[in-house]
Parts: C-alpha cells; structure tokens; sequence
C-alpha cells in the first residue's frame, strides 16, 4: 500500500555545484514547458510562448523585461510564469520587476505565478508557502499574483478553462484530464532515470506520484528500460457493450532483457467523500454475481424498479442483504476493478486504483486487494451489507442501478 499525501517532495536539501544549479534550473523548465505543452493538447490554453521579452515604448532596449513563458486562453486572458527550484527572496525581487513591467505593457496580462518544480526540498515548500502566505495576507506587496507548485498550476489552468462549463462537465474534464496527466508522469523518461539514477539535476514531472506509484509496484530499478502508460482508447479497448472498461491508464513496463509487465489502473478524482463507480442493468449484476440465482435476480430487478430503501421496503432489504452476502468479495471486485466481468481481462480490468482529492491535492495509489482490505478496515459500509450506496443514475430510474463508493486516501 502507498500513500503519496501531498504530492510535493519531502526530501532533503541537496548541495549544488554551480554547473548542477545550471543545469537543474533548465530542466525545470523544460519540464514546465512539457506540462504547458500538455494543457495545449487538452485545449486548456490556447498558446504558450517561451522567453518572452519585451521592452517599454520609447526604449531602445526591446527585451529589457523577461518571463520563461507566457500562456495564453481562449478568451485572450495571458498569464506569465516564473520557474524556480529553489527559495531565494533576491531573485523573486527581480522576477518581481519584470513581472510589474510585463504586466503594465502587456494589459492581457492578468496573472504572474512563480512555479516551483516538483523535487525541491521540504524546508523549501515550507519557506515557498510562507512567503506566499505573505503575498496573499497582503502583509507584501507583489507583483507575482501567487507561488505555487505546478500540479496547483495545472488545477488553476483547468479551473480558469472550464469557467463556462456546468459541475458535470466540469467534473468529465477533470476526470479524463487526470487520467492523461497520470500517463504523462509514468511515461516521463526523466521520472525513470531520477528513480533509477537518484540525479538531483533532474526534476521530472510529478515525480513524487511516479516515485510512489513505481515504488508500490516492488521492481528493480536497474532492470527496468522503459516504461510507456496510455490513455488511448483505440488501445485500451472497449468493452463489448462498447461502454468503457475500469482501466483508465495502460502502463507497459519493459525490462532490459525485453519481458514486459503491464498494470492497469483505475483513476478516481473527486472533492466528495463519495464517488460513483459502477452502474449496470440488475441483468448484468445477476448474470456477473449468479445466473443461477433466480432469487437475487428477482430483488435486483425488483430494486432496479423501485430505487430507493422506503420504497424497496425492509423485509426486501433484509432478502437482498442476505443474498448479496456471499459474493461480496465477488461484487467489490467486479464494481472497482471489473473482475470477473466483461471485456479482456488484460487490459479492461484494472489491477490498481489511484485517488486523487482536489481539496489537499493528495494522492493514494493501491492494488485492488489492497483498497479491498482498507474499505474493510475502515469499516466502510453501505447498503444491503457491502461498500457500496446503492441508487440509480440521473434520469436512468428503473433502467440500471448505480453504486457509490467511500474514497479512501
């Protein structure tokens, strides 16, 4: 079991030569331009640039003001950022100038964040919060709207491109867009080689969800070459409904003697305690849980009809509960991973499960078995004796039920 809490390094401070600062910085960026170049792909921004320089009118001197990059939205708002890997209140002074003068030529120019990279130390992520927290109380003045960590940039560009979007398109976004970010930060080939090196020069992308995920996974460092994860649903496959299966990432890890080992993982991204996870006709949770049990499938269509507890009544309850009991690890494993169920087993069944609050930004990631064993031990319950609340989609009364499910972090 791994759980990554909040998802920001907590190592500790490494000592730099002046070439490793160097270099370090300008990983740092490259790994920001490959997460701005991921939310172009998504169509969270329209555009970014990178080294933007401009100069005041009536100034020789036309580069004068400099920001690392420059991102541009759909309803011409631009933002411009900075890239640090390291705490130091004498450099922010200048990158506060620019920001100041960027921001006075440049009236599209709304916001200026300083975003520092995914490695950097404890004690910098605490002083990167205190000095924000200053900026923020409006105890300092700032030019620079906010520091922040890049998995807090890409929330705020998400959350800054769906503004014209309802809750539930909102949350579709969110969901798949997770997902694709996961696949980018396994498939990081300098996420592989800072886990398999320890090179403190390379900063990676979310390299703490790759660490722990790899980590959680108990391989050998020095026999793994290449690892390649994948949202794609032309690879992944669909279901023979066509419906889509549990796995959400597809992740091939190739080994030096060219054997391969695939995972597949299932993405679960939410700000509620509670998410749906399954929903299926009574036919479907009766053919997968028992055709041959003509009384279960006689209280599943029975539920499925009326949807709700008052009205499926007590002495149903009681039934179903009763019936339900022995496939309960059954009906857990097909209802998070799809086990047993329909589809290939290789690739449309998930072996894993990742969670993701978007209110403290933590991560867990564990094997099916092991989420299982955690919704036991912390007592999680729901209706008719398993994990799960059961009701019925929106709009969907009487066509399929639909089951909810405790987020464990």
């Amino acid at each position: 079991m791994q759980n990554c809490g909040n998802i920001y390094k907590k190592g500790e401070i490494m000592a730099f030569s002046n070439q490793e600062k160097s270099q370090h910085g300008k990983n740092a960026q490259a790994n920001l331009s490959t997460l701005l170049n991921s939310c172009k792909k998504n169509n969270y921004i329209e555009n970014f640039k990178s080294n933007y320089r401009v100069g005041k009118d009536g100034y020789t001197n036309k580069t004068q003001f400099y920001a690392p990059f420059i991102i541009s939205f759909a309803n011409g708002e631009n933002w411009i950022l900075f890239s640090t890997t390291s705490m130091r209140t004498d450099r922010i002074k200048g990158q506060q100038w620019d920001a100041y003068n960027l921001k006075n030529i440049n009236p599209l120019i709304t916001k200026a964040f300083l975003v520092y990279s995914d490695d950097v130390s404890k004690k910098d992520i605490e002083e990167f919060e205190r000095q924000n927290k200053k900026y923020l109380s409006k105890t300092e003045y700032s030019c620079i709207d906010e520091i922040l960590s890049q998995d807090k940039l890409f929330n705020l560009i998400e959350k800054n491109a769906t503004l014209s979007c309802n809750s539930g398109q909102i949350k579709d976004i969110q969901g798949r867009n997770f997902e694709t970010r996961i696949a980018l930060c396994l498939s990081c080939a300098d996420n592989l080689k800072k886990w398999k090196n320890n090179d403190k020069t390379i900063t990676g992308i979310y390299f703490p969800i790759f660490e722990s995920i790899l980590n959680s996974l108990n391989l050998e460092k020095e026999l793994i070459q290449n690892i390649d994860a994948t949202t794609d649903k032309k690879i992944i496959g669909k279901l023979p409904s066509n419906g889509n299966p549990k796995t959400d990432v597809y992740v091939k890890i190739t080994f030096s003697d060219s054997t391969t080992k695939t995972i597949t993982i299932s993405c679960k991204r939410s700000s509620s305690e509670k998410v749906s996870v399954h929903q299926y006709s009574a036919n479907s949770f009766s053919e997968i849980l028992d055709s041959t049990n003509q009384t279960l499938n006689k209280l599943l269509q029975s539920f499925q009809e009326t949807p709700s507890l008052s009205a499926f009544g007590e002495k149903n309850i009681e039934d179903l509960t009763k019936e339900l009991k022995p496939y309960s690890d059954k009906l857990a494993k097909w209802v998070l991973a799809g086990v047993g169920g329909y589809g290939d087993p290789d690739r449309h069944w998930a072996t894993h499960i990742l969670t993701y609050d978007n209110n403290s930004s933590n991560i867990s990631f564990h094997s099916i078995d092991e989420y299982i064993n955690l919704l036991n031990q912390n007592n999680i319950t729901g209706n008719f004796g398993t994990y799960f609340s059961w009701t019925y989609p929106s709009k969907q009364r009487g066509k399929s039920i639909q089951l909810k499910c405790k987020i464990i972090r």
